[in-house]
Formats: structure tokens, C-alpha cells, sequence
């Protein structure tokens, strides 16, 4: 563990000790904003107070969940013992919900703690030079995505945040508990007490068998229990939200911030890595206890089966809500009408289409001359990792794949026409699309994908790919998909004569593995200090000597050759 971490635990410690003497000497009314309160002034910027659905929440910073989340709950003679129950938390339980480990895993080893870092480096100081902003850790545009800390939060100057507000510990923490759950802390709007989710989300009758939509609803938490809401979520950054200002620009690329990859999302849950316990993975007691009281459609009480292959599954509903947002996004930046929280950028936005269309080496015979053509040629096309998977996603929701390619025909329209499409048309076209494959994912959640049909699933992700020359980014979600796949059939809640049968695979896959960057999470040690800290902090910066020459010299029809070889092995 990391000085800094160290240092921070120290911190949070010594302000439950505060809470405990306060309590001591008969201070009432002691609330959440005890441990703001309390802190450096190095960590006080304003109050971080954000517009929710029903009301003003306050962000909290994750300091806030040392007392359970960082070595389990404490016990009954710790500081924090006392600091929680007068907080108001009382009869606290492991259940084996949750790991109650999560802020330390999340600080040591993910890399969501270090998104405001990455903005210190030298790769974004010379992107600041690019780009004309003088510290580029300061720009709004930036912080939307690398911080958890509201944007409604970060002072009215339309572009930068203030000097200050750069030393507040809960903006250079990065993407924290609150970036995913939304701010925790009561406030309040227009006189009334606005409740959030930080006091009741501890209280385990009160809590964990309440409904996604009742969580939002009463206390604005953002549940993400279900696969279709996480891949949403993950996806506001991973792929862009206009609405939340969360848009990496062409001019963004241009100045050398790294490509985003695809995203999958069970492979990037696992190399995160996960700081929660799967369904599947917790205790049978609270399994059981959960599907019998549960206020949730997403355990259906009798399509759960522990045998299931979960994490495929979500492979397969996380490619719906992709496509789905990829074309929300674009259809977004051509409204003219539609606002964005930070400078919104001019259409049409080259970003949300296909990169490596346009940048890629000329060579005469290329696999990129042999592929299918979707539109009329020479026009630019959207990016097309997001459709992969989605026939397979189709089929499995029980559904004619032949359906997608009528539905999609609107799009390539759209875009052939015109390059970019029409602006006007665009929410027009894609709205009735979007729509069905949002019904599609929410029916492929709760449907269950049973284990006996996971080696014919495996074959149809080979037929996939030898169907076509795929470009870099679509034939890493086959693998990624094709490696979540036979990790699950390869456990063991499969049988040895399946085990056996992919075993024999694996020396081909490994093959077919060499020709992609698949960790992502791997990348390049430096040392970073933050403003205001006196101490550095390793890092993990993004190593691009490492990501892009596999791009460069991808060559479609050798994975389409190699995939065709392994179908054979995989022939009934």
C-alpha cells in the first residue's frame, strides 16, 4: 500500500477518533458533513452539492467509506466503531454482500483511482500545449471523465476550475465510489431534507432488498447491480455521454490522447479489478435469502440457476446497450438543439467514426478492400466495434439476426446519403433502432444462458469471425467474448469431459490472442504528485510504443484464417 493511501487512511482515521470525542462531550446533531468539516483545508473547495432527479445531494468523497469499506467492519472497541454509531449507524453486519475491502482494492489496484493523475503527465501537459490550455488538468472537458467530483460542483467558469478546487483531495482521487453510485450525502433543496444513499445504504433490512428503481428514486443511488444500467454507466466515459459533457473530440485525438479501446464488458470488470461480489459468487445463504425477499426483476426467483453462464451472458447484453449508446451519442452531437455542460464541439464530431477508416497504412490489395461494404463508398462510417457481437446478442434474445440487418438498414441510409448523414434526421432514424435494442437487452438480462449451450455458443462466435475481415477493434471483442466464454466453461461448475474439450483449445486460441493488446490494465510505471501532496505515487500510465503498432500491423485476413482453422476443431 502506497505511502499516500497510507497517509489518507491516517486522515480518515483521526476524524472518526474527532467524531468519537465530540460524542464524548455531548455534541449533538453531529452529521456526514463532520468529516468535510474536519479536513485539511487542502481537501475543502466548496460544498460539492449536485442536482439530482428530486432534489440537491452532496458529494462526499470517498473518505467517507474508510470506516467499513477499507478492512472490513470495525470492531467494537475501534474508533470507527464509535464514529459510525454516531453517524447513526447501528446493528451493522457482514452478510458476505459485499467484501467490505472495496476502497482498498479500488486505491491499490484500479485504475479509476488514477484517472485525475493521468492528466499530470507529460503526454496530457503537451496535449494542453496542443490544444491551448495552459494546465490542462484544470479543463472541464477533461475533468468530466477523470474526476468523480460534479461538474455542477466545479465553480461557474465555463472552462477550468479554479486553483484551489485542483487541491481538493475529492477531485484528485479520481473515479471514486461516488462516480459510479452518485453523490451520497444529505442536503437540502428548496427547504426540504433531501436523503441520500450514504446513512440508509448501511442499514441491510433498510437496503439491499430494496429495488434498483426504489434506490434512485428515494435516495438517488445509481444500482448497477444489473448488467444492461453498468454497461450504461461504464459507457458515459468508455464511449462518450453528450448530455454529461463526456466526449473525447478529434481535436482530442489529434493533440495524442490514446485511442479508447472497445469495451466488453465482463473483461473490463475483471481487469479492473472487480471490488464486488458477483451473484453467482456470494454466500448460497444470501443467495437464497435474496431471491425469496428480493423487490428486483433482474433474479428472476426461477430462471436463476447457479450453473448459469453469467458472465457470458452480460457479454452479450453489454453489446446491445453498446450499439445502442453509440448511436445515442452521435445522434446527439448532430441536434443542433441539444446543450452540452462543457464546450460542445462542431459538427459533425469525426471522433464517432471509424478512426482507422482514415488512419491506416496505403497498401495496394489490403484486407480493407476485401471486406463487406456496408453504404456507398468513400463515406465515413461509424465506428464498428459496438455491432460484433450483436447478432449473436439477437439470436440469443430469440430473435431472426436477419431482423437486425432490416432494422440497420435505416442507418446505413442515413449515412449514405450524405456523409456524417443529415443532422436533422438523425434522432429520427436511430430512435426506433435504439429503442428495440434497449427492450433486447433488458429481455436478454433476466433470460438465463444455461451451460450446456456455452461450446455451441463457442462455435458461433468462430463462425462470426471467419464471416468477415474484422478490423482491430471488432476482432478484440470476439476474442475478449471468446476468452469470458471458456473461462466460465472452463470452471468448475463444468463438467471434466467439457473442461477437456476446452482445454484441447487453448494452444489455438493463445495463437489467435498474439495479434491483440488484451490487458489493458498493463502499461508504463511512473512516479506522480499530486497538487498540494508531498509525495509521489506510482502509476500506470498508458504505453502507446506497446498498444498501437498491433494496430498498425493487424492484419484482418490472418485472424479471419486463423479463427477459420480453430472452427474446424469446433465442428460437432
Amino acid at each position: 500500500m502506497n505511502d499516500e493511501w497510507n497517509c489518507f487512511v491516517s486522515h480518515a482515521t483521526r476524524v472518526c477518533r474527532c467524531l468519537v470525542d465530540c460524542r464524548a462531550n455531548r455534541v449533538r446533531h453531529i452529521s456526514v458533513f463532520a468529516f468535510l468539516l474536519l479536513m485539511p483545508m487542502t481537501l475543502i473547495a466548496q460544498d460539492a452539492t449536485v442536482k439530482s432527479s428530486n432534489g440537491q445531494r452532496t458529494f462526499l468523497g470517498a473518505a467517507n467509506c474508510v470506516m467499513c469499506h477499507n478492512n472490513g467492519l470495525p470492531k467494537a472497541d475501534d474508533a470507527n466503531a464509535a464514529a459510525l454509531e454516531v453517524l447513526g449507524f447501528t446493528g451493522l453486519a457482514n452478510n458476505s454482500w459485499v467484501t467490505l475491502e472495496e476502497l482498498k482494492l479500488w486505491a491499490n489496484q484500479d485504475k479509476h483511482s488514477q484517472a485525475f493523475t493521468s492528466l499530470l503527465n507529460e503526454r496530457s501537459h503537451q496535449m494542453g500545449k496542443l490544444l491551448g490550455v495552459a494546465e490542462i488538468h484544470r479543463d472541464k472537458r477533461c475533468l468530466t471523465c477523470h474526476t468523480a467530483y460534479p461538474l455542477t460542483a466545479m465553480g461557474n467558469d465555463p472552462h477550468l476550475i479554479t486553483p484551489e478546487l485542483v487541491k481538493n483531495l475529492r477531485v484528485t482521487q479520481g473515479i471514486s465510489c461516488e462516480g459510479c453510485h452518485s453523490p451520497a450525502g444529505d442536503s437540502r433543496g428548496e427547504g426540504a431534507v433531501v436523503t441520500g444513499w450514504f446513512q440508509p445504504h448501511a442499514q441491510r433490512d433498510l437496503w439491499w432488498l430494496l429495488s434498483a428503481k426504489d434506490k434512485q428514486d428515494k435516495f438517488g443511488f445509481t444500482d448497477i447491480r444489473s448488467a444492461t444500467a453498468r454497461t450504461r454507466l461504464c459507457l458515459t466515459c468508455h464511449l462518450g455521454n453528450a448530455a454529461e459533457g463526456k466526449v473525447v473530440t478529434h481535436e482530442m485525438y489529434a493533440a495524442g490522447h490514446p485511442p479508447l479501446p472497445g469495451f466488453e464488458l465482463s473483461t473490463f470488470a475483471a481487469q479492473m479489478p472487480k471490488h464486488w461480489r458477483d451473484f453467482d459468487k456470494k454466500s448460497e445463504a444470501v443467495r437464497d435469502e435474496f431471491l425469496k425477499k428480493n423487490m428486483d426483476d433482474v433474479y428472476g426467483r426461477d430462471s436463476f440457476k447457479l450453473d448459469n453462464l453469467h458472465e457470458t451472458n452480460n457479454v452479450l447484453v453489454a453489446a446491445l446497450v453498446a450499439f445502442s449508446e453509440n448511436l445515442k451519442l452521435a445522434s446527439a452531437l448532430a441536434d443542433e438543439t441539444m446543450t452540452m455542460p462543457v464546450a460542445k464541439p462542431d459538427w459533425p464530431e469525426l471522433a464517432q467514426f471509424e478512426c482507422f477508416a482514415c488512419h491506416h497504412d496505403l497498401k495496394d490489395r489490403s484486407w480493407r478492400q476485401r471486406r463487406t461494404l456496408r453504404g456507398a463508398p468513400g463515406r465515413p462510417m461509424l465506428r464498428a466495434w459496438p455491432t460484433t457481437l450483436t447478432k449473436l446478442a439477437i439470436k440469443r434474445a430469440g430473435h431472426d439476426p436477419k431482423e437486425f440487418d432490416q432494422r440497420l438498414q435505416v442507418i446505413e441510409k442515413l449515412l449514405s446519403e450524405q456523409p456524417f448523414g443529415r443532422r436533422e434526421r438523425w434522432h429520427a432514424t436511430i430512435r426506433p433502432l435504439t429503442d428495440w435494442l434497449d427492450e433486447q437487452a433488458l429481455s436478454l438480462e433476466r433470460k438465463p444462458l444455461p451451460r450446456e449451450t456455452g461450446f455451441g455458443l463457442l462455435r458461433e462466435i468462430a463462425v462470426v469471425a471467419e464471416s468477415d475481415l474484422w478490423d482491430y477493434d471488432s476482432a478484440r471483442q470476439l476474442v475478449w467474448a471468446a476468452q469470458t466464454l471458456r473461462r466460465e466453461l472452463s470452471s468448475e461448475r463444468s463438467d471434466e469431459a467439457l473442461r477437456s474439450k476446452v482445454a484441447a483449445l487453448e494452444t489455438s486460441f493463445a495463437e489467435i490472442e498474439k495479434l491483440f493488446v488484451l490487458d489493458l490494465i498493463q502499461g508504463r510505471k511512473a512516479q506522480q504528485q499530486l497538487p498540494g501532496s508531498t509525495k509521489s505515487r506510482e502509476v500506470q500510465e498508458v504505453d502507446l510504443e506497446k498498444m498501437l503498432p498491433p494496430i498498425a500491423n493487424y492484419d484482418a485476413g490472418v485472424f479471419r484464417d486463423q479463427f477459420h482453422k480453430l472452427a474446424t476443431k469446433l465442428t460437432p
